[in-house]
């Protein structure tokens, strides 16, 4: 069994459409090549095609779901901001107290 791309396959299916109707002078022979999905064309020649019709397709987010996506972002980044800002608070809080600690043990 061949393997061949998308692509490839797309060229051969053409290249038959155009061989049965220019060569062979078979007008419905190319029309019912020409009518076949590009899998029912491999399948019938017995070639395995590499990257199948949406093998890796990713899902279509809308403009709504984007969106929302978006906003719950912008809230998380918020909140991890509010709370880097509360822990850096706290770091000085602590630095100050060293400090202090530090200025009694050296009196």
């Amino acid at each position: 069994m061949k393997t061949l791309s998308r692509e490839q396959l797309e060229r051969r299916k053409a290249q038959a459409v155009s061989f049965a109707r220019e060569v062979r002078e078979d007008d419905d022979l190319a029309d019912a090549i020409d009518d076949e999905t590009l899998e029912e064309y491999a399948e019938k020649r017995h070639i395995h095609l590499v990257n199948p019709k949406g093998a890796r397709k990713m899902a279509i987010q809308t403009r709504r779901e984007l969106t929302d996506r978006i906003k719950e972002l912008e809230e998380e980044n918020e909140t991890l901001q509010e709370e880097k800002e509360a822990l850096e608070g706290r770091l000085e809080e602590i630095a100050d107290l060293a400090a202090e600690e530090e200025e009694e043990s050296q009196d």
